[in-house]
């Protein structure tokens, strides 16, 4: 890893560490901290000292079909899933969930694959990009969901490879994705998945991805509607201003997330590929429609954030001039009554009504008269 990377990771554990230790107050911190993502080119080619510390649970789930038949099978070794292709007359899908680098080596050395395209999958951190190397087609694309919990927008990197017969799709983890329809029309004999070529199940695994992003941001749509909510109240608590920073963040890791896929699915519309059907391309270009949506959904979503900003910060202007306004009032009528005050409380010998027996009475009525006068004249200028 380089010294830069190595050393923005040490400056965010002592961050963190300086927070805990001296027990900032919460409403001044986020309530999570981001990880800090970094990706390191030499990665995908260092040697592995450890196979230990490489990923332990990996699974392999391996769809064969047509438009008569189909298998599913799952498995954990890699050498399972070593088909002969080349012979088969079917489409074959590999889920690979995990990536233990030295079992993606040989499966794609099965398939094929070229070495470049071998460094993309188990290079995890990168931007979304489409390639054509050899006989394969290669997109890489983020999988986005949203943790409740932790109110933050999680990315998953999606590796997929298109080759004559079969689909191989690479994820770093096993606890989700979004394929869970996919899988139930394989089962299908009467859906279009189980008629058509791999391209077009190529297509589904990236319109599936693509969909997910909606889920991403109705929940931050709807995070978004409970903020409004809160600073049209203007509510005393500091935290508003900072859960509208925290949520902008997250518009803007959507929005980084997204805008490369835009290009990726227009390459796979456009694509002239002999492994692409062009009867094909139209699934490409709906995808692209969405895909289109999507960002601007986002980019509506981010502006909203910024007057949700200026509003909060208007209300408490106008909130804060109010008790200025409230303060001031206060001032200016208590100065004549400050002013005649210390006008008789000056030490001479002779001051006017000082020996006579209702002095105190008129001085009192002196200081509230010009008081009331005073709120009269505001009262007619209409300043309150």
């Amino acid at each position: 890893m380089s010294v830069f990377c190595q050393s923005a990771l040490n400056y965010s554990v002592k961050f963190s560490n300086l927070l805990e230790k001296y027990k900032v107050p919460n409403f001044l911190v986020p309530n999570h901290f981001r990880p800090l993502e970094v990706y390191d080119p030499d990665d995908a080619t260092e040697i592995e000292q450890d196979p230990d510390a490489e990923r332990k649970n990996v699974y392999y789930t391996v769809y064969t079909f047509d438009e008569t038949s189909a298998e599913i099978f799952k498995t954990k070794s890699v050498k399972d899933c070593f088909i002969d292709y080349q012979n088969l007359d079917k489409v074959i899908w590999i889920n690979v969930d995990g990536i233990r680098r030295k079992d993606v080596r040989r499966l794609c050395s099965h398939f094929n694959v070229h070495n470049l395209l071998v460094n993309d999958i188990v290079s995890i951190g990168q931007r979304s990009k489409t390639d054509e190397i050899d006989e394969h087609f290669f997109s890489l694309l983020p999988m986005l969901t949203y943790n409740e919990e932790l109110q933050l927008v999680e990315k998953e990197q999606l590796s997929i490879l298109l080759g004559k017969n079969y689909v191989i799709s690479f994820q770093a983890e096993h606890k989700r994705d979004p394929f869970g329809e996919i899988r139930k029309k394989l089962k299908n004999r009467l859906d279009a998945v189980r008629k058509k070529s791999a391209d077009y199940l190529y297509y589904q695994l990236v319109d599936a991805v693509v969909d997910d992003y909606f889920e991403v941001l109705e929940s931050l749509a709807t995070r978004l509607e409970v903020l409004e909510h809160k600073a049209i109240a203007v509510s005393t608590q500091n935290s508003i201003l900072l859960e509208i920073s925290a949520l902008r963040n997250e518009i803007m890791v959507m929005r980084r997330a997204m805008t490369p896929v835009k290009d990726v699915v227009y390459s796979l519309w456009q694509a002239n590929s002999p492994l692409m059907d062009n009867r094909n391309s139209r699934f490409f270009k709906d995808v692209y429609d969405h895909i289109q949506l999507a960002i601007e959904y986002n980019e509506g979503y981010r502006e909203m954030t910024i007057n949700l900003q200026d509003l909060y910060m208007n209300q408490v202007n106008t909130r804060m001039n109010e008790v200025m306004k409230i303060l001031t009032m206060v001032t200016v009528l208590l100065a004549p009554a400050t002013v005649i005050g210390g006008i008789f409380g000056m030490n001479f010998d002779r001051i006017p009504l000082m020996h006579n027996q209702v002095g105190f009475f008129l001085t009192i009525f002196l200081m509230f008269g010009i008081s009331i006068v005073m709120i009269l004249y505001f009262k007619k200028k209409g300043w309150f």
